[in-house]
């Protein structure tokens, strides 16, 4: 089974943030209670509307790099025996030249700052990547502090350690830990127009649910979505919110992005349809489906210690 590819377009497009697709030939059987196993599996036809690898913009308010500290010492005021030489210093009494303070003196992994955790820009600047060059990193200024239920169109409407991704602000993280939980995981790699990796922009996925798109961590109308990125070399099932589409329960559909919120374009018995989004073993949501069960894939499709599945006869 393989899930929609992740494509996040940055604001106004130079870099992007891609979760690569399920290699073909897993997760393709669905197990019903039905002799012969007929499986559930999640259609790939079709293209991802919320667009492919992107270019980006300026940023608004990008700041210098930082600043050179200046040696505290005094050169006036000497003494020498206990008496002040008219301000002068000593010729013996000179300042080493190896003394100078080092540019690179904030203490931040990353020069001028780093993005997770923030470090080297003063408030009310955050730090982003460098989109003028695509070089490393640099001072933003934040003129609308949005988070992960907040839309945006440009850098700056996004929060320190944020950045627009894909129509959203995206949370920039180090680990699991610092994403919102129990769904949220450091996985999305930001990339640049070739697709390279950037070093340290790594963003948060969704802690939504796709039992519940309406329960608060997407912004206001998307749909929780299913998708597969890799990390550290092995697939990774992830959640994101996206922009749904008008197919309710049991409407025919080419991919997921056709299927209305709380849904899932699975295939079952040849048939492809948008199926209510489950919870296993329980199934309790499928109560309200007459005539279905949760079934669930194979491999199971869990995320954040919850294993999901479809609402099918």
């Amino acid at each position: 089974m393989r899930y929609r590819v992740l494509a996040l377009t940055l604001a106004c497009g130079i870099l992007s943030g891609c979760a690569t697709s399920r290699p073909s030939g897993g997760a393709d059987a669905a197990d019903d209670g039905a002799t012969g196993g007929d499986g559930a599996t999640v259609d790939t036809s079709g293209t991802d509307p919320d667009g492919a690898l992107v270019d980006g913009a300026d940023v608004d308010g990008a700041g210098p790099d930082a600043l050179v500290s200046v040696d505290a010492s005094s050169v006036d005021g000497a003494v020498i025996d206990g008496a002040v030489i008219d301000g002068a210093v000593p010729i013996d009494a000179a300042v080493p030249v190896d003394a100078a303070v080092p540019i690179d003196a904030n203490g931040c992994s990353t020069q001028p700052c780093s993005l997770a955790p923030q470090c080297g820009c003063t408030s009310p600047l955050t730090c982003d990547i460098d989109f003028t060059d695509l070089m490393g990193t640099a001072c933003r200024a934040v003129n609308v502090p949005g988070t992960e239920t907040s839309t945006c169109t440009t850098f700056s409407e996004c929060a320190a350690g944020y950045v627009c991704a894909g129509g959203s602000c995206l949370k920039y993280c180090a680990n699991d830990a610092a994403c919102p939980q129990p769904r949220g995981l450091c996985a999305i790699q930001i990339t640049d127009g070739m697709g390279a990796a950037i070093p340290g922009a790594i963003t948060c996925s969704s802690n939504c649910s796709p039992t519940n798109s309406a329960g608060g961590a997407c912004p206001t109308g998307e749909k929780c979505g299913f998708f597969t990125t890799t990390r550290g070399g092995a697939d990774l099932d992830i959640l994101q919110c996206t922009t749904p589409g008008a197919g309710g329960i049991g409407a025919a559909c080419v991919d997921d992005s056709t299927c209305s919120s709380n849904t899932l374009c699975t295939t079952v018995s040849a048939l492809s349809r948008c199926r209510k989004v489950c919870t296993r073993p329980a199934g309790n949501e499928c109560a309200t489906v007459p005539g279905t069960t949760c079934i669930g894939f194979s491999p199971a499709l869990t995320i954040g210690g919850t294993e999901y599945g479809v609402c099918a006869p």
